[in-house]
């Protein structure tokens, strides 16, 4: 899972944890910065996460819930399967 967001506010993990633990996923391995944006000096924050998820979770699912989730944060969440 990747997450981007334009303006870093208290509560963005917050958040995002909930959703993940309300559908039974564990986050493994969590790694946050602030990072400067490639084409301006606003700073992005971001976050990289290692999911594991239940075996009767579909992805598409996780999915569905976490565009919302991106859409109600005004951020840009990218999920990855490896």
């Amino acid at each position: 899972l990747e997450l981007r967001r334009l303006d870093d506010r208290p509560g963005i993990v917050r958040e995002i944890t909930r959703l993940l633990a309300e559908q039974g996923v564990n986050v493994e391995r969590l790694v946050t910065d602030v990072r400067p944006a490639p084409m301006s000096s606003e700073m992005l924050f971001h976050a990289e996460a290692i999911l594991g998820m239940p075996l009767t979770l579909p992805l598409e699912t996780l999915q569905k819930h976490l565009e919302t989730l991106a859409d109600d944060l005004m951020v840009e969440l990218v999920l990855k399967e490896d």
